[in-house]
């Protein structure tokens, strides 16, 4: 059974495929110097759907988890990639299930040294099939993620969890929570007991895509979804634990009369940050087509506009380390990607990037950046290889300056450079300068002292540190 696709999706489709012929640049892109082990490797088969998306998760050894759906005859599997953590692909993709009739977009979550896979689906149309009532089910895998076990029975009530991509996190006492939404049901579940009832919140037609995260230092439980609901538009965050709090409109997701929004046609884009307080979403604003990339801290009055933006698709948000942000999404056929620092209230530089050669389509953008570099997923459509997610890592560019940025070559002079991260420290990366090499210190500088007589013309700087892209500066000695 496919996903239920609105009008207004449809007519987002078309629309951002005219934007991709017409749209110019955004206005501060910066391209920077890309790594040469960059490069895009195909993750999934090539037989995907446009509605399919991948969930993934990252273990404590470094290595991200992602699960995503493959064809099987008339049936599906749900299947297991594993992405080392210089972003190669780890042996060959492991099957969690095998030649269901129905499955939804699964999530999957890493903990105490486990996977465990969430999804909505039908094994078979037997009603003597234990997995045959359309509700929420589970597997789970050491952290290898090379073989799966399916747990017993439905782990919520609902029989319709199927028709909806599924969302999962582990809230601070342990407890599983879990979210999908249908037409007229949005719903969460609290742990793994069929017996204890989901939760509805909401009964309108229609609300769609939602995402569940914990804040890494309150514990607190948020679920963001994108409501179609008349008058209602835009996206829509409400606390799940530790008690139920309000639904909360996210500011400039919609008209300013809430009748019409861009439609999510993915997952909507929320995230919790790494070892700081704080969530935040990741989403476009303005309509009929997207005017700016926005993040906004959750239940904010006010987004941050991070990037003015035309015609963008598919914005989504990832935590990095140190609560830094990652924000990507698409625009005019390429994949942009830009990082915070750590407060989480500037952002860098921002780096494109051009799919493979022969993509004729982009359909989604996302992403995990925990351990710096960002592990970009999208899943796009390339000619003679059909439709399939692929990945790559992006490098956060450094950012190296000089003072003086010039001196006199007769009479010689030190030079203090910095080299930092979005206006943060960088300790530890590497400065070549006329053939010495130099290391910054934990305030991320670094000083050299020119002689008399030094020879007259440029000198190239280069800084570099592992998982960043290499800044250069040229330094004149006249």
């Amino acid at each position: 059974m496919l996903p239920r696709i609105s009008f207004k999706s449809l007519i987002g489709l078309l629309t951002f495929s005219l934007l991709t012929v017409l749209a110019v640049e955004p206005l501060r892109t910066a391209r920077a110097q890309q790594s040469p082990a960059s490069h895009w490797t195909r993750i999934t088969d090539t037989t995907g759907r446009n509605s399919d998306e991948v969930s993934e998760a990252r273990t404590a050894d470094g290595t991200l988890h992602v699960l995503w759906l493959r064809k099987d005859g008339s049936n599906q599997d749900l299947m297991h990639t594993a992405i080392s953590k210089d972003g190669q692909v780890a042996g060959s993709p492991s099957a969690v299930l095998h030649n269901w009739a129905t499955l939804s977009t699964p999530a999957v979550v890493a903990a105490g040294g486990k996977l465990y896979a969430f999804w909505g689906g039908l094994r078979s149309t037997d009603t003597k099939d234990p997995y045959s009532a359309g509700s929420l089910y589970m597997a789970t895998s050491d952290e290898t993620g090379s073989a799966w076990n399916l747990e017993t029975g439905a782990k919520a009530q609902s029989h319709s969890v199927y028709a909806s991509p599924t969302a999962a996190t582990i809230s601070k006492s342990g407890d599983f929570v879990t979210a999908w939404a249908i037409s007229f049901a949005l719903q969460t579940h609290v742990g793994l007991d069929p017996n204890q009832p989901d939760l509805k919140l909401e009964t309108r037609c229609c609300t769609y895509q939602p995402k569940l995260v914990t804040d890494s230092q309150s514990g607190e439980v948020v679920l963001e979804w994108y409501s179609n609901i008349s008058k209602s538009n835009g996206l829509v965050a409400q606390t799940i634990l530790p008690s139920l709090g309000a639904a909360t409109y996210v500011p400039g997701s919609a008209s300013e009369t809430r009748a019409e929004s861009l439609s999510a046609d993915q997952r909507v884009g929320i995230t919790a940050r790494q070892g700081a307080p704080g969530i935040y979403l990741g989403y476009c604003s303005g309509y009929p087509t997207c005017k700016t990339v926005n993040a906004c801290p959750y239940k904010a009055a006010q987004p941050m506009v991070v990037e003015q933006a035309p015609g963008a698709r598919f914005v989504n948000i990832a935590a990095g380390p140190e609560g830094r942000l990652w924000l990507m999404w698409m625009r005019s056929g390429r994949i942009y990607a830009v990082r915070s620092n750590r407060a989480a209230n500037k952002f860098g530089p921002v780096v494109a990037e051009t799919p493979p050669k022969g993509t004729s389509f982009i359909w989604k953008v996302g992403g995990e950046g925990s351990l710096g570099p960002l592990d970009l997923l999208a899943s796009m459509t390339v000619e003679s290889q059909g439709l399939a997610t692929w990945h790559m890592q992006v490098f956060p560019p450094l950012s190296l300056s000089a003072s003086p940025t010039s001196f006199a070559a007769s009479q010689g002079g030190k030079v203090v450079f910095t080299v930092s991260d979005v206006g943060d420290p960088v300790a530890g990366a590497k400065l070549s300068v006329a053939g010495k090499t130099l290391t910054t210190d934990s305030a991320g500088h670094a000083s050299m002292e020119f002689p008399k007589g030094s020879k007259a013309g440029a000198i190239v700087v280069t800084a570099s540190k592992e998982d960043y892209t290499n800044a250069t500066l040229p330094l004149v000695s006249k």
